[in-house]
Protein backbone atom coordinates (compact mmCIF):
# COMPACT_ATOMS: atom_id res chain seq x y z
CA UNK A 1 0.00 0.00 0.00
CA UNK A 2 1.29 3.47 -0.85
CA UNK A 3 1.09 6.14 1.82
CA UNK A 4 1.24 9.87 1.35
CA UNK A 5 4.15 11.47 3.18
CA UNK A 6 2.72 14.17 5.46
CA UNK A 7 5.65 14.87 7.75
CA UNK A 8 9.35 15.66 7.66
CA UNK A 9 11.60 14.80 10.57
CA UNK A 10 14.74 16.79 11.42
CA UNK A 11 17.32 14.76 13.32
CA UNK A 12 20.22 16.22 15.36
CA UNK A 13 22.88 14.62 17.59
CA UNK A 14 23.94 17.03 20.32
CA UNK A 15 24.73 17.42 24.03
CA UNK A 16 22.06 17.80 26.75
CA UNK A 17 22.24 21.59 27.22
CA UNK A 18 22.21 22.35 23.50
CA UNK A 19 19.40 19.81 23.10
CA UNK A 20 17.25 21.83 25.52
CA UNK A 21 17.86 25.11 23.69
CA UNK A 22 17.39 23.59 20.24
CA UNK A 23 14.24 21.79 21.41
CA UNK A 24 12.70 25.09 22.54
CA UNK A 25 13.67 26.84 19.32
CA UNK A 26 12.25 24.03 17.17
CA UNK A 27 8.94 24.10 19.03
CA UNK A 28 8.85 27.89 18.71
CA UNK A 29 9.45 27.47 14.95
CA UNK A 30 6.34 25.31 14.69
CA UNK A 31 7.49 21.75 15.25
CA UNK A 32 4.50 19.48 15.88
CA UNK A 33 6.54 17.28 18.23
CA UNK A 34 10.07 17.13 19.62
CA UNK A 35 11.44 13.82 20.94
CA UNK A 36 14.77 13.06 22.61
CA UNK A 37 16.43 9.64 22.34
CA UNK A 38 19.59 8.06 23.71
CA UNK A 39 22.04 5.96 21.70
CA UNK A 40 19.82 2.92 22.28
CA UNK A 41 16.81 4.78 20.89
CA UNK A 42 14.89 4.65 24.18
CA UNK A 43 12.52 7.59 24.15
CA UNK A 44 12.78 10.31 26.78
CA UNK A 45 9.82 12.66 26.68
CA UNK A 46 9.57 15.99 28.45
CA UNK A 47 7.18 15.57 31.40
CA UNK A 48 8.37 18.32 33.70
CA UNK A 49 8.99 15.77 36.46
CA UNK A 50 11.99 16.01 38.77
CA UNK A 51 13.58 12.79 37.52
CA UNK A 52 13.78 14.03 33.93
CA UNK A 53 17.32 14.13 32.51
CA UNK A 54 19.18 13.84 29.23
CA UNK A 55 22.00 11.66 28.04
CA UNK A 56 25.57 12.80 27.29
CA UNK A 57 24.77 12.41 23.59
CA UNK A 58 21.14 13.15 22.81
CA UNK A 59 19.37 12.36 19.55
CA UNK A 60 16.87 15.14 18.93
CA UNK A 61 13.95 14.50 16.55
CA UNK A 62 11.68 17.35 15.41
CA UNK A 63 8.52 16.77 13.39
CA UNK A 64 7.30 19.30 10.80
CA UNK A 65 4.57 19.26 8.19
CA UNK A 66 5.86 18.21 4.76
CA UNK A 67 5.19 21.70 3.36
CA UNK A 68 7.34 23.42 5.98
CA UNK A 69 10.20 25.59 4.71
CA UNK A 70 13.07 23.92 6.56
CA UNK A 71 15.69 26.34 5.21
CA UNK A 72 13.73 29.26 6.65
CA UNK A 73 13.16 27.41 9.95
CA UNK A 74 16.86 26.60 10.37
CA UNK A 75 17.79 30.18 9.49
CA UNK A 76 15.38 31.53 12.15
CA UNK A 77 16.86 29.21 14.76
CA UNK A 78 20.41 30.29 13.92
CA UNK A 79 19.35 33.93 14.41
CA UNK A 80 18.76 33.06 18.06
CA UNK A 81 22.52 32.44 18.39
CA UNK A 82 22.08 28.67 18.59
CA UNK A 83 24.92 26.62 17.12
CA UNK A 84 23.05 23.97 15.20
CA UNK A 85 24.83 20.62 14.76
CA UNK A 86 24.61 18.86 11.37
CA UNK A 87 21.11 17.58 10.66
CA UNK A 88 19.42 14.81 8.72
CA UNK A 89 16.02 15.08 7.01
CA UNK A 90 13.75 12.01 7.01
CA UNK A 91 10.30 11.85 5.35
CA UNK A 92 7.64 10.17 7.50
CA UNK A 93 4.12 8.89 7.01
CA UNK A 94 1.06 10.18 8.78
CA UNK A 95 -0.19 7.09 10.61
CA UNK A 96 3.18 6.33 12.18
CA UNK A 97 3.37 9.64 14.01
CA UNK A 98 -0.01 11.09 14.86
CA UNK A 99 -1.04 8.12 16.99
CA UNK A 100 2.16 7.94 19.03
CA UNK A 101 2.42 11.74 19.28
CA UNK A 102 -1.12 12.18 20.62
CA UNK A 103 -0.64 9.39 23.17
CA UNK A 104 2.20 11.37 24.84
CA UNK A 105 0.03 14.37 25.76
CA UNK A 106 -2.07 13.87 28.89
CA UNK A 107 -3.78 16.45 31.13
CA UNK A 108 -1.28 18.22 33.39
CA UNK A 109 -2.01 19.91 36.71
CA UNK A 110 -0.19 23.08 37.78
CA UNK A 111 0.29 24.97 41.02
CA UNK A 112 2.69 24.02 43.79
CA UNK A 113 0.12 25.06 46.40
CA UNK A 114 -3.17 25.82 44.63
CA UNK A 115 -3.90 22.69 42.58
CA UNK A 116 -6.61 24.24 40.44
CA UNK A 117 -5.11 24.82 36.98
CA UNK A 118 -5.10 22.07 34.34
CA UNK A 119 -3.78 22.06 30.77
CA UNK A 120 -5.56 19.45 28.66
CA UNK A 121 -5.05 18.45 25.01
CA UNK A 122 -8.14 18.89 22.88
CA UNK A 123 -8.81 15.13 22.62
CA UNK A 124 -8.79 14.50 26.41
CA UNK A 125 -11.62 15.10 28.89
CA UNK A 126 -10.53 17.44 31.73
CA UNK A 127 -10.07 15.36 34.92
CA UNK A 128 -11.66 18.07 37.09
CA UNK A 129 -14.50 19.93 35.33
CA UNK A 130 -14.71 22.38 38.28
CA UNK A 131 -11.06 23.43 37.95
CA UNK A 132 -9.65 26.11 35.66
CA UNK A 133 -9.09 24.09 32.49
CA UNK A 134 -7.00 25.33 29.60
CA UNK A 135 -7.71 23.31 26.44
CA UNK A 136 -4.75 23.33 24.07
CA UNK A 137 -3.87 21.77 20.74
CA UNK A 138 -0.20 20.80 21.29
CA UNK A 139 2.32 21.46 18.57
CA UNK A 140 0.81 24.58 17.02
CA UNK A 141 3.61 26.70 18.51
CA UNK A 142 5.98 26.52 21.46
CA UNK A 143 4.31 25.98 24.80
CA UNK A 144 2.27 22.99 25.88
CA UNK A 145 3.16 23.03 29.57
CA UNK A 146 5.46 20.01 29.41
CA UNK A 147 8.77 21.86 29.43
CA UNK A 148 10.17 23.09 32.75
CA UNK A 149 10.32 26.71 31.56
CA UNK A 150 6.58 26.69 30.87
CA UNK A 151 5.58 24.59 33.88
CA UNK A 152 7.47 26.97 36.20
CA UNK A 153 5.41 29.87 34.83
CA UNK A 154 2.11 27.95 35.04
CA UNK A 155 2.86 26.94 38.64
CA UNK A 156 3.49 30.58 39.52
CA UNK A 157 0.30 31.76 37.83
CA UNK A 158 -1.81 29.09 39.55
CA UNK A 159 -0.35 30.02 42.95
CA UNK A 160 -0.75 33.81 42.55
CA UNK A 161 -4.31 34.24 41.30
CA UNK A 162 -4.87 37.19 43.65
CA UNK A 163 -2.07 39.06 41.87
CA UNK A 164 -3.65 38.34 38.47
CA UNK A 165 -7.35 39.06 39.03
CA UNK A 166 -8.48 42.35 37.46
CA UNK A 167 -4.87 43.15 36.49
CA UNK A 168 -3.27 44.23 33.21
CA UNK A 169 -0.89 41.47 32.03
CA UNK A 170 1.71 41.20 29.24
CA UNK A 171 2.88 37.82 27.93
CA UNK A 172 6.00 38.81 25.99
CA UNK A 173 7.00 36.01 23.60
CA UNK A 174 3.60 34.32 23.83
CA UNK A 175 4.30 31.30 21.58
CA UNK A 176 1.15 29.17 21.67
CA UNK A 177 -0.53 31.67 24.01
CA UNK A 178 -0.60 29.18 26.88
CA UNK A 179 0.54 31.67 29.55
CA UNK A 180 -1.61 34.52 28.22
CA UNK A 181 -4.67 32.26 28.17
CA UNK A 182 -3.90 30.92 31.65
CA UNK A 183 -3.67 34.50 32.97
CA UNK A 184 -6.98 35.37 31.30
CA UNK A 185 -8.68 32.31 32.78
CA UNK A 186 -7.28 33.16 36.21
CA UNK A 187 -9.08 36.49 36.09
CA UNK A 188 -6.80 39.04 34.41
CA UNK A 189 -8.61 42.15 33.21
CA UNK A 190 -6.75 42.09 29.89
CA UNK A 191 -3.67 40.36 28.49
CA UNK A 192 -1.31 41.63 25.80
CA UNK A 193 0.05 38.59 23.92
CA UNK A 194 3.19 39.70 22.06
CA UNK A 195 5.42 37.72 19.70
CA UNK A 196 7.68 38.36 16.71
CA UNK A 197 6.40 35.29 14.83
CA UNK A 198 3.12 35.47 12.92
CA UNK A 199 2.60 31.74 13.45
CA UNK A 200 2.70 32.28 17.21
CA UNK A 201 0.16 35.12 16.96
CA UNK A 202 -2.14 32.99 14.80
CA UNK A 203 -1.81 30.06 17.18
CA UNK A 204 -2.50 32.28 20.19
CA UNK A 205 -5.66 33.60 18.56
CA UNK A 206 -6.87 30.10 17.72
CA UNK A 207 -6.17 28.78 21.21
CA UNK A 208 -7.77 31.84 22.84
CA UNK A 209 -10.91 31.29 20.78
CA UNK A 210 -11.01 27.64 21.84
CA UNK A 211 -10.80 28.72 25.48
CA UNK A 212 -13.39 31.52 25.22
CA UNK A 213 -10.97 34.26 26.31
CA UNK A 214 -10.23 35.97 22.99
CA UNK A 215 -12.10 39.05 24.20
CA UNK A 216 -9.56 39.49 27.00
CA UNK A 217 -6.48 39.21 24.74
CA UNK A 218 -4.78 41.90 22.68
CA UNK A 219 -2.62 39.93 20.25
CA UNK A 220 0.21 41.99 18.82
CA UNK A 221 3.56 41.92 17.06
CA UNK A 222 6.74 43.14 18.71
CA UNK A 223 6.27 46.74 17.57
CA UNK A 224 3.71 47.51 20.25
CA UNK A 225 3.99 51.19 21.02
CA UNK A 226 0.43 51.25 22.42
CA UNK A 227 1.11 48.64 25.13
CA UNK A 228 -0.10 49.97 28.46
CA UNK A 229 1.77 49.81 31.77
CA UNK A 230 1.29 46.27 33.05
CA UNK A 231 0.74 45.04 36.59
CA UNK A 232 2.32 41.71 35.59
CA UNK A 233 4.76 40.84 32.79
CA UNK A 234 5.56 37.24 31.88
CA UNK A 235 8.54 36.59 29.59
CA UNK A 236 9.37 32.94 29.00
CA UNK A 237 12.04 33.28 26.32
CA UNK A 238 15.81 32.59 26.59
CA UNK A 239 18.54 34.30 28.55
CA UNK A 240 20.21 36.32 25.77
CA UNK A 241 16.97 37.90 24.45
CA UNK A 242 15.88 38.57 28.03
CA UNK A 243 19.06 40.57 28.68
CA UNK A 244 18.45 42.65 25.56
CA UNK A 245 14.81 43.22 26.48
CA UNK A 246 15.44 44.43 30.05
CA UNK A 247 14.99 48.21 29.39
CA UNK A 248 11.92 47.62 27.19
CA UNK A 249 10.17 45.33 29.67
CA UNK A 250 10.98 47.77 32.46
CA UNK A 251 9.29 50.49 30.41
CA UNK A 252 6.18 48.32 30.07
CA UNK A 253 6.02 47.60 33.81
CA UNK A 254 3.95 49.67 36.21
CA UNK A 255 5.68 50.80 39.40
CA UNK A 256 5.36 47.96 41.95
CA UNK A 257 4.33 45.66 39.10
CA UNK A 258 5.67 42.10 38.98
CA UNK A 259 7.78 40.50 36.26
CA UNK A 260 8.20 36.76 35.79
CA UNK A 261 11.23 35.66 33.76
CA UNK A 262 11.81 32.09 32.60
CA UNK A 263 13.78 30.20 29.96
CA UNK A 264 16.87 30.67 32.15
CA UNK A 265 19.41 28.02 33.11
CA UNK A 266 20.59 28.06 36.73
CA UNK A 267 24.04 29.35 35.79
CA UNK A 268 22.45 32.21 33.81
CA UNK A 269 20.57 33.65 36.80
CA UNK A 270 23.34 36.18 37.73
CA UNK A 271 23.40 37.45 34.12
CA UNK A 272 19.64 38.13 34.18
CA UNK A 273 19.69 39.67 37.64
CA UNK A 274 22.47 42.06 36.59
CA UNK A 275 20.48 43.18 33.52
CA UNK A 276 17.22 43.78 35.42
CA UNK A 277 18.49 45.04 38.79
CA UNK A 278 18.50 48.73 37.75
CA UNK A 279 14.72 48.44 37.32
CA UNK A 280 13.53 45.60 39.59
CA UNK A 281 14.14 44.06 43.01
CA UNK A 282 14.28 40.26 42.98
CA UNK A 283 12.70 37.52 45.07
CA UNK A 284 14.35 34.12 45.56
CA UNK A 285 14.63 32.07 42.34
CA UNK A 286 12.55 28.93 41.83
CA UNK A 287 14.27 25.96 40.20
CA UNK A 288 13.12 22.89 38.30
CA UNK A 289 15.92 20.61 37.11
CA UNK A 290 18.42 22.86 35.25
CA UNK A 291 15.89 25.67 34.74
CA UNK A 292 15.01 28.76 36.74
CA UNK A 293 12.14 31.18 37.22
CA UNK A 294 12.86 34.69 38.48
CA UNK A 295 10.23 36.94 40.07
CA UNK A 296 10.89 40.63 40.62
CA UNK A 297 9.08 43.85 41.54
CA UNK A 298 9.37 47.11 39.57
CA UNK A 299 11.02 49.91 41.50
CA UNK A 300 11.30 53.65 40.88
CA UNK A 301 14.47 54.78 39.17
Amino acid sequence: MNHTTNWIQLVFITDPIEAEFISEALEEAGSAAVTMLDAADQALFDTGQEEASLWDQTRLLALFEAEADLDLILSQIRQQAINLPPHEIIPLQDEDWERSWMSRFKPLQFGRFAKKLWVCPTWETPPDPEAINLILDPGMAFGTGTHETTSLCLDWLADHQSEIQDKQVIDYGCGSGILAIAAAKLGAKSVWAVDIEQQALDSTKENAQSNDVLGKLIISGQDSSKIIKADLIIANILANPLVTLAPLLAEYSAIDGRIILSGILKEQVPLIVEAYQPFFTFFDPVYENEWSLLEARRITQ
